[in-house]
């Protein structure tokens, strides 16, 4: 993928500068299913991504409301390269809290806030939980498989592990707020094939392709696969939806090449969603 705007799920919009790596089948009757993200793994190679504040405070809302948490209604917002992050803690009473935290990926790939400063209620509660020999990982303890844990006074998220499906193999390699958006840079245990020297779409600058292996989207079941999905309007990001995607499709066009291979032209989610967005395809000479 380059230069997409995935959405992952309503609100959750994964700006992807690049991503490379494998869509790997969990069953070996039949090749991914694109139309089933739980019909395939995501096992990536290499990712360049971002997320603003919106997106991620709906991921961990989400996420939060499929496990029994303490947390609730949390909000995240970014400012001058610091996480913030406000709610509602349930200890016996509920309690509004607020936390600062730098961010960082760990050793075993992990994101990483470092809490610099936690209040409840709006009083700093730092040298009151050490007074009583208590920490933020006793403040906040989430369930298992969550993708949430603390460790002493930080918040371990598994962003992998969060993410909707399909399942993601990945770990993070770096981390930093810049721009007013959480950037990420992740690595993993794919190996795909050597990419073709040339696209279905050459001069193309936001797509995904898909190559070397069978993929099915529909009816359609493609092996060696050669398959490029292609953003209409290259001024912006292709602002593309998985779990949508045959709206995309319908308003778009496709073109077969000479190598047997398809490029498709769509144009972005946002515009299909507000007016349906048909592309008219161009005229060949």
């Amino acid at each position: 993928m380059r230069n997409v705007g995935l959405h992952l799920a309503d609100g959750v919009v994964l700006g992807i500068v690049s991503l490379n790596g494998e869509f790997v089948s969990r069953s070996a009757a039949e090749p991914p299913i694109f139309d089933d993200p739980d019909s395939y793994t995501l096992r990536m190679k290499s990712a360049d991504a971002s997320m603003d504040a919106a997106s991620l405070t709906t991921l961990l809302q989400q996420r939060l409301s499929q496990n029994a948490s303490p947390l609730s209604g949390v909000k995240i917002t970014f400012d001058e390269g610091r996480l913030r992050a406000a709610g509602t803690l349930h200890k016996g009473v509920s309690v509004p809290f607020s936390m600062t935290a730098t961010v960082s990926a760990t050793r075993d790939g992990l994101l990483r806030l470092h809490a610099e400063h936690v209040t409840a209620v709006g009083v700093p509660v730092k040298g009151l939980l050490d007074l009583v020999g208590l920490d933020v990982a006793s403040l906040m303890k989430m369930p298992p498989g969550s993708g949430i844990r603390a460790d002493k006074d930080d918040l371990l998220l598994d962003t992998a592990l969060m993410l909707p499906p399909p399942r993601t193999e990945a770990r993070m390699i770096s981390a930093a707020i810049s721009g007013g958006r959480l950037r990420m840079t992740m690595t993993g245990p794919a190996q795909p094939p050597a990419r073709p020297a040339t696209l279905p779409v050459p001069s193309a600058r936001n797509y995904l392709y898909f190559f070397g292996g069978s993929i099915r989207f529909g009816k359609l079941t493609m092996s060696d696969a050669d398959l490029e999905l292609v953003d209409a309007n290259p001024s912006d990001p292709f602002d593309f939806f998985p779990a949508r995607y045959e709206a995309q499709l319908v308003a778009g066009y496709s073109r077969n090449t000479r190598r047997k291979g398809l490029q498709v032209f769509m144009p972005d989610y946002a515009r299909v969603a507000a007016n349906g967005g048909m592309l008219k395809p161009p005229k060949v000479p």
